[in-house]
């Protein structure tokens, strides 16, 4: 990459040197060479901006839609601070998701970084960042994406202990056969290594879990929450779209969970409720939660019913959203904390709690 900029420079300066007339501003800028001028503190971090970040990946993509495979293909990605502002990188990228492989013309990548010193520092090396993809052509699936987006963001105001997301601009290269390219929305997920530095916690894997292992106000508001956004994609005891992550010093962990594409929030054409529930549609809401006092409920009501505004300022602020969507989500939000003011919440989890 040096050496390509290096290149690069002396080839400008020679071209300007041969040149019988200046340049106009237009034509100097696009022989401006891929050069990322942010401060340290700007590109500190990947996940410290609610920004939305542009990018370019290129690479084979007529291969990876035909094959999605779990072997690496290489590729270059290259990110965006202005238009002739930027820093290009060799990467290697897979495809993810055991569903969504399946689901998706275009499944979610996995990019791996190793060996990589990049503009931004928290990610130089990861093995194992995750992105989330359009999954299939149709507009109706880039609402899928910025309504998961959402989600996370929603989440990172209940708790820290969650999962920060960073949305995308994306540019696709393809150096394949068909030689396609085209602009969607993705967003990358904080990989699991950021967030026990960040936390300064440690992942738990593999090890049998029951919900009295858990600290009960962590997997309380994790349920709750999932309850407030329909999602009964998730189980504790099978590691489920949950990471569990522990403190040193801590004797009960927490849960923090991942992919809402099955939520009723996102509403998904492909989305099925649970088997365990007894839902037909995955807009109606379905505690999975562990069964408590109503005093404890009211506790954790509470907290959501303090962070209402923040909710809809995240959704009220995504300009991405169409019209249709931004009339569902917040209605569907709405119906969450109607039923807490009607006290029907209580009534309806210990309903569940005594169907289960």
């Amino acid at each position: 990459m040096k050496q390509h900029l290096a290149y690069t420079t002396v080839t400008l300066l020679m071209l300007s040197w041969l040149s019988f007339f200046p340049m106009t501003a237009r034509a100097q800028e696009k022989l401006l060479p891929d050069t990322l001028t942010l401060t340290e503190e700007e590109g500190s971090g990947l996940f410290d901006s609610d920004e939305v970040l542009d990018i370019s990946i290129k690479f084979d993509i007529t291969e990876y839609m035909r094959k999605k495979s779990d072997e690496y293909l290489d590729g270059v990605i290259t990110f965006y601070n202005a238009i002739d502002d930027s820093a290009s990188y060799d990467i290697r990228l897979k495809s993810r998701g055991e569903r969504r492989r399946i689901i998706c013309a275009f499944p979610p990548i996995r990019l791996n970084f190793k060996d990589t010193k990049t503009i931004y520092g928290d990610i130089d090396s990861i093995t194992n960042v995750k992105m989330v993809t359009h999954c299939n052509s149709p507009g109706v699936y880039d609402e899928y994406l910025l309504k998961e987006y959402l989600i996370y963001k929603m989440y990172n105001i209940v708790t820290d202990y969650s999962f920060r997301v960073r949305l995308l601009r994306i540019k696709y290269i393809d150096t394949g056969s068909r030689g396609r390219f085209y602009s969607k929305y993705g967003f990358l997920i904080e990989p699991i290594d950021l967030l026990e530095q960040r936390l300064n916690v440690f992942e738990i894997e593999n090890i049998h879990l029951k919900y009295n292992n858990l600290i009960p106000d962590m997997l309380d508001r994790m349920a709750i929450f999932q309850y407030m956004i329909g999602n009964t994609d998730w189980q504790v005891i099978s590691y489920h779209n949950i990471k569990i992550v522990k403190g040193r010093y801590q004797v009960k962990a927490i849960p923090i969970p991942y992919d809402f594409d099955y939520s009723g929030f996102v509403n998904t054409s492909y989305a099925a409720p649970a088997e365990i529930t007894n839902i037909e549609d995955v807009k109606q809401r379905y505690y999975l939660g562990a069964c408590r006092p109503d005093t404890t409920y009211m506790r954790i009501l509470d907290e959501f019913m303090n962070n209402k505004d923040d909710f809809f300022e995240i959704i009220d602020k995504c300009e991405q959203l169409d019209q249709k969507s931004k009339k569902f989500v917040p209605r569907y939000i709405e119906e969450f904390f109607d039923s807490y003011e009607r006290d029907r919440i209580i009534y309806s989890l210990r309903m569940t709690c005594d169907e289960r």
